[in-house]
């Protein structure tokens, strides 16, 4: 782990990687209430950094099961949306240091909404339906993105 010091450098000075996980049923997406900034308070999709010497596809596996519960899925479950970048005025440090991010986001599609158990990352989920999330400005714009990139690209449906 690193020390408040050293990760607050590495935020002022690079991008994190990181990885998000869209989890669509029913044409609806699960999005969480976030707990920490940035975007505390906020309902976004699940997701995290990718840590030091850890693939991206084992930090896929590691936030579906630490955040969610999510046991029984694998790699085979998702599929990548492409290399997105998200940037915030504040960060997990500091509400002055800003944060960008290098995000990997991937969707996987389920014929029932599994069933979910929240880390403390999160204070609460619901499903929403994709076409409200893509449309309605009360969702952050990252989400308003990833709800119109699946609704271009997938019928929220099982493939």
């Amino acid at each position: 782990m690193l020390s408040d010091d050293s990760f607050k450098t590495i935020i002022k000075n690079t991008p994190l990687v990181s990885v998000d996980l869209c989890l669509v049923s029913q044409k609806k997406l699960l999005l969480c209430k976030r707990n920490n900034e940035p975007l505390k308070g906020i309902w976004f999709t699940p997701g995290g950094r990718i840590f030091k010497n850890e693939t991206w596809q084992n930090s896929l596996l590691r936030i579906a099961k630490s955040e969610l519960g999510l046991k029984d899925v694998s790699l085979d479950n998702f599929r990548l949306m492409g290399i997105w970048d998200h940037f915030y005025n504040n960060s997990a440090i500091d509400e002055h240091t800003s944060t960008h991010y290098v995000n990997l986001p991937h969707y996987a599609l389920f014929d029932q909404c599994p069933v979910i158990t929240l880390d403390s990352q999160h204070g609460e989920f619901e499903w929403f339906d994709l076409s409200v999330v893509a449309n309605d400005s009360f969702f952050y714009s990252y989400m308003r993105g990833y709800a119109k990139w699946l609704i271009s690209k997938v019928d929220g449906s099982c493939e």
